[in-house]
């Protein structure tokens, strides 16, 4: 038996082993956040491709699901905070993993501020619809924002219980909607014309509904950097990851499906151009006065993915700044709660700066459109990469574990796959801000060349390699005691 094949154990400044599996799932679930993720994007994703947004949803849940197989091989073996960053400088290269982290800010850190950005308009807007209350988007971003901080440096097992109740509520109530649009299907009745691609009104349509879909369904990934903080993270972690996909993808195959089964798939055009969120339209329809349980899914969903998205990037500043990658202090960890108290500042004022700044220059709901494609997009070279690291990894390091099907076939076809929504969606040319995304991509990438090619040019780049070992000290490391 291999040596790291034994129960492994962390050393690291963190709570080790707080967090067992059925936490862990939570993170992965909460973390690509299901309610919020259908109500507020299925709109959006129907006026692309039509009746045909659950192909979209379906086509999305497939790419991902290669994506985590392949990450799950990473998981097995190199569970540490850094993430993607420890992955790629350890199965490609220091300057691969260096970009890979420059990428990753786009990500996570500024997730959590587009999730509460977006929530916050809507509930400005329901409350002045529903009760003719003024409640400022900024002021609920504010109040939000302060609430999420709080529970995140109390500590990691208090916000992923507060995770786990907001979770499951929020899954509990979509579901219960989606359920009452089949007993009560809209014109069109109940059909599966939604599950064939070809009902959408064209190639590049359906392309960016795909775009925007893996957007919705991504998050699977926020398990990782919590893998300091896991039991038995070498077990648990894989499956986690796996587990997540498929819960959350046969959430998003049903509850889209059906949503538009009770809306009327024979009338598609007026569920895309409703001025209220059709999802709160039918939940008045079915159920009066007690439509308000969805938004207040969606108030769960918004506030269990920020905790599970602040949960995640401020691991990874934590484990950058360990690094030297980022600055030293923010590896401070809270003596008491251990919890990387100067990244949870770092993380609540860049909330702050990117979902106040954001929201009054594009608006809040533009906000969340324009940055999940830019997130997207982000991710399509950061899972690129690191499918590419898995095959790089097995093949020469782990050759006797080497299978063609995980270590090739899925890294290959979610890559290929990836690659060709990403330019298919550009291709459709949507209109701005969207269509400015990948713009952002472009610079955003060209400035981390530049910054990459300094440090080579100063002969600074020798602190890149050092910062690359560093985190491969941190990966979890084997113990000789056989205890988990």
């Amino acid at each position: 038996m291999q040596h790291d094949e034994k129960p492994l154990l962390v050393n690291t400044q963190l709570r080790a082993g707080a967090l067992r599996f059925p936490a862990l799932l939570m993170q992965g679930i909460t973390h690509i956040a299901p309610a919020v993720g259908l109500v507020l994007s299925i709109q959006y994703i129907t006026s692309l491709a039509g009746v045909a947004a659950p192909s979209a949803y379906a086509i999305a849940v497939l790419i991902i699901l290669a994506l985590g197989i392949s990450l799950a091989q990473l998981a097995r073996h190199l569970p540490s905070a850094g993430g993607y960053y420890t992955y790629i400088s350890r199965s490609v290269h220091p300057r691969a993993g260096f970009l890979t982290g420059w990428l990753y800010l786009l990500y996570d850190p500024t997730a959590t501020a587009i999730n509460i950005a977006f929530m916050a308009i809507f509930f400005e807007r329901a409350m002045s619809a529903e009760y003719g209350l003024s409640f400022p988007w900024w002021l609920f971003f504010i109040v939000t924002v302060a609430i999420l901080t709080w529970v995140v440096y109390r500590g990691i097992a208090p916000s992923t219980n507060a995770m786990v109740v907001f979770g499951l509520a929020e899954i509990a109530i979509v579901v219960a909607l989606a359920a009452w649009g089949l007993a009560k299907p809209g014109p069109g009745g109940v059909n599966l014309a939604s599950y064939s691609p070809s009902h959408a009104p064209s190639l590049g349509a359906l392309s960016l509904g795909v775009v925007f879909s893996i957007f919705s369904v991504a998050g699977f990934d926020g398990i990782v950097p919590l893998a300091e903080e896991s039991e038995n993270p070498r077990k648990n972690q894989p499956r986690a990851i796996l587990l997540a996909i498929l819960i959350t993808g046969a959430f998003y195959l049903f509850c889209s499906w059906a949503v538009l089964i009770g809306w009327g798939t024979n009338d598609v055009k007026s569920f895309s151009d409703s001025l209220e969120n059709p999802c709160f339209v039918l939940a008045r329809r079915f159920w009066g006065r007690a439509w308000v349980l969805i938004l207040v899914a969606v108030l769960n969903s918004v506030f269990a993915v920020s905790i599970a998205s602040t949960n995640a990037a401020t691991r990874v500043l934590f484990a950058l700044g360990r690094a030297g990658v980022l600055p030293r202090s923010l590896s401070r960890v809270h003596p008491k709660n251990l919890t990387p108290s100067t990244a949870i500042w770092v993380q609540t004022f860049l909330t702050l700066g990117i979902g106040l700044g954001l929201g009054f220059w594009i608006g809040p709901d533009q906000e969340f459109y324009f940055m999940g494609v830019v997130i997207t997009l982000a991710l399509v070279i950061v899972y690129s990469v690191a499918n590419y690291g898995v095959f790089r990894f097995y093949r020469t390091e782990r050759k006797s574990e080497f299978r063609w099907w995980l270590h090739i076939f899925c890294p290959l076809v979610s890559t290929a796959a990836l690659i060709w929504v990403a330019f298919a969606s550009i291709y459709a040319n949507p209109p701005p801000p969207v269509r400015y995304a990948p713009v952002v991509i472009l610079g955003w990438s060209l400035l981390g060349m530049v910054v990459l090619f300094v440090f080579s040019r100063t002969g600074r780049e020798a602190w890149i390699l050092r910062a690359s070992g560093e985190m491969r000290e941190a990966v979890v490391t084997p113990t000789s005691s056989g205890m988990d």
